[in-house]
């Protein structure tokens, strides 16, 4: 692997003299040169620096070096770790209390790697060990590098450097992406079992753990039945809040003072945590009392808004900060330094037009909606991160300590190639320089052979933002793939040119965006590259396996980018033949991964091979009077649960009568089918006769005039359905209507 990377240019850069004219061993010939020292009052993360370091220069040359109190014997080199008296009296005055600032100071005599804090003391020893080669590319541990060597020296070195931005966090659930994210000098989310031997990285509070949180506060089992006022009104009914939908009242009495209390006994149970999220849920239906609007009314005028969103939604940025503020004035009076998360987000991603967030209140700013990921955000030739860039600098007006919730891996991609390593590089300089110390990824860190240096690119760039990401990703291509690491550079390239050739944007639905997303040619060429890799690496097993588990990932999605393109095609076309060609396309990408959404999508191909249409909606595959059929609830018969299917229909002359021939079981619950126009108008088609009511096959037939179809595109969509409507179809054919 080449020895030339970000931190060596960092390191270069940040020297300010050689200090020692001779090297000095730590290790000579596999035995032992050197004591490391810890104070004498060391925490439990000072021991934990000592240790891993020890470990890992043990790993290195087979020699253990051990570890002691400052006061002790020390046999050989002195090497202090964390801030012992000797190396008090080295350091800069300034440095003490600045908790992640890093100093390390080779001499003739020693070194000192300490940092300001117990947290810097830790991130000092890691960095000290990438001075001497170690890298740590993927939460894997069969993916660290650790070099080999019987002898390992002090080389003149002398470094003082932070990290550019405060927080660091990202999703970690695994303790094997806890201690990469430590060593990689991320400083969250981790977990407060770990937070004594970490220098107390910012973690969730146990009873509180993630963003949505509304219904972990306040959970409808346990205040519904005494308290439904404090749940939301829809429909004229109190509904029970909950994760995925409902909302709460917040101008019920009482609620505010609860709510909070909850909070604060959240800080008591771990008094560790810095935040806690007191965020609405993940959801839409918000509460509709007179309270409530009222309060809209007077906060906002009761606007609508439809920023990155399909259609207007009512705007709720103001009730949200209102609440937010009233929660957060309760919880001040205990806990002043704590801070309260609150979502920037969907309908209440602007700013709110009146309400300014409390100094204990962050807002966290989603990068959703509206957004494009093909783009940085600053670039002017992208719509959508326009308005997320205008949001962005009002945001930042009103409240400059807020933290971007950027969507590092986004899940809703189906694990389609995503190439935007550049564009997040490019993202974290302009927020750096915008003011923003706050960055939150949304990564489980578990899909490395999709996103490639991704991951490493920006933990390395959010201590440095003005540092090359070629550079950075050159150490990791070269780190995990060796000699197949020139053609896995032409691999990323191309794929990454694929998406930039195209100038298509995308966001999050590959349902309706991946097709004509990636130039063909492109992907070849990086596929050609691939097979090279995977010709290259067969001498090396670790090599072998990594460009294996990244073709495995790269196959499954240049075949299911086939299936969205053939699928796009038979709208234009309406040629049958691309349906089936998709359907191939998804068999053969399945058999690669089995992505859950696309497993769906794929089926929805398939069935529509087997239907005569495109479809979605439909449950699984089963028999009726000896024929093959589907049910159009697919949430299945009975379960008084709604389902609606949908078909596509392809229509290439619009200007004469559609006649729609459907086979279906005579004890369906069918009267009509309905067609969609692009504004959103559903118009019922009722059938020329009635289903029969007995147990066998019935053809329907539907006569669609011109006036109801949509003239602005081929593809017509239909659907029938709702409730719990059971209806079974076994086939539908088209034809045009005199």
């Amino acid at each position: 692997m080449k020895n030339f990377s970000l931190l060596t240019a960092l390191w270069v850069a940040l020297a300010v003299s050689s200090v020692c004219s001779a090297s000095v061993a730590l290790v000579e010939d596999g035995q032992p040169r050197a004591t490391i020292v810890v104070p004498g009052d060391a925490s439990a993360t000072v021991r934990e620096a000592a240790q891993e370091l020890s470990a890992y220069l043990e790993k290195m040359s087979g020699a253990k070096l051990p570890v002691v109190a400052e006061d002790s014997p020390v046999t050989g080199t002195r090497v202090d770790v964390g801030l012992t008296q000797a190396a008090r009296k080295r350091l800069p005055e300034d440095l003490v209390g600045d908790d992640e600032r890093v100093w390390i100071e080779t001499r003739t005599d020693g070194a000192t790697i300490c940092g300001g804090g117990d947290r810097g003391t830790l991130f000092a020893v890691y960095q000290f060990l990438e001075s001497l080669g170690c890298r740590w590319l993927t939460p894997e541990p069969e993916n660290e590098l650790v070099p080999r060597r019987k002898t390992i020296t002090l080389e003149p070195l002398k470094l003082d450097t932070k990290p550019a931005f405060s927080w660091r966090l990202f999703s970690a659930r695994k303790s094997q992406n806890e201690r990469w994210g430590l060593k990689l000098g991320m400083n969250g989310f981790y977990s407060p079992e770990t937070a004594a031997t970490n220098g107390a990285c910012v973690y969730w509070p146990r009873s509180i753990r993630g963003v949505h949180a509304y219904y972990q506060i306040m959970p409808a089992k346990r205040y519904f039945a005494a308290h439904p006022e404090w749940n939301p009104l829809l429909g004229g009914k109190r509904a029970p809040t909950n994760e995925a939908r409902n909302q709460l009242c917040v101008t019920a009495p009482g609620l505010a003072d609860e709510f909070a209390a909850n909070v604060i006994r959240a800080f008591e149970e771990d008094p560790g945590t810095p935040l806690v999220s007191i965020s609405p849920n993940d959801g839409s239906s918000w509460c509709e009392c007179e309270a409530c609007l009222a309060l809209d009314r007077k906060l906002c005028g009761g606007r609508t808004t439809q920023q990155g969103l399909a259609r207007e939604k009512p705007f709720m940025g103001d009730r949200v900060f209102w609440f937010a503020n009233e929660v957060a004035d309760r919880v001040a009076r205990k806990h002043p330094d704590k801070k309260l998360l609150v979502l920037a987000y969907i309908n209440y991603a602007e700013p709110p037009d009146t309400v300014r967030p409390r100094p204990n209140v962050v807002p966290f700013l989603c990068h959703y909606a509206p957004a494009d990921y093909s783009r940085a955000i600053n670039d002017p030739a992208s719509e959508a991160n326009r308005q997320f860039n205008d949001l962005l600098k009002r945001w930042m007006r009103i409240s400059p300590d807020l933290m971007i919730y950027s969507y590092v891996s986004k899940s809703m991609w189906w694990r389609l190639p995503r190439p935007v390593m550049h564009n997040f590089a490019a993202d974290l300089k302009y927020l750096h320089a915008l003011g923003v110390r706050r960055y939150y990824c949304q990564s489980s860190l578990s899909d490395w052979p999709l996103d490639g240096p991704l991951y490493y690119v920006i933990a390395k760039l959010l201590w440095n933002p003005s540092g090359d990401p070629d550079a950075v990703a050159r150490e990791w291509v070269d780190g995990m793939f060796g000699p197949a690491a020139p053609a896995m550079t032409e691999f990323y390239a191309e794929v990454e040119a694929a998406v930039r050739k195209t100038g298509k944007s995308y966001s999050d639905n590959p349902r309706t965006q991946a097709a004509g997303l990636y130039e063909r040619a492109s992907l070849d060429r990086a596929m050609a590259a691939l097979e090279h890799a995977e010709k290259t690496a067969r001498s090396d097993g670790a090599v072998a396996r990594r460009v294996a588990e990244v073709a495995r990932t790269f196959r499954y999605g240049y075949w299911m980018i086939e299936g969205f393109d053939q699928s796009a095609k038979l709208e234009v076309t309406g040629d049958p033949a691309c349906m089936e060609a998709a359907q191939a396309a998804g068999q053969k990408a399945l058999g690669y991964c089995k992505v859950s959404e696309a497993v769906d999508f794929v089926k929805r191909w398939k069935t529509g091979a087997q239907l005569g249409v495109l479809n979605s909606g439909f449950g699984k595959e089963e028999t009726k009077g000896g024929r093959r059929c589907w049910n159009s609830d697919e949430t299945g018969p009975g379960d008084n649960a709604c389902g609606w299917a949908t078909f596509n229909i392809m229509v290439p002359d619009r200007s004469k009568p559609l006649v729609i021939e459907m086979d279906v079981w005579g004890e369906s619950q069918l009267s009509s089918i309905s067609i969609n126009t692009r504004k959103n108008v559903w118009t019922p088609i009722r059938p020329r006769q009635r289903l029969s009511r007995k147990p066998q096959w019935d053809t329907l037939q539907f006569r669609i005039p011109p006036e109801s179809l949509d003239h602005d595109r081929v593809a017509q969509h239909l659907g029938f359905g709702g409730a719990d409507s059971q209806i079974w179809v076994a086939a539908i054919r088209v034809r045009r209507g005199e």
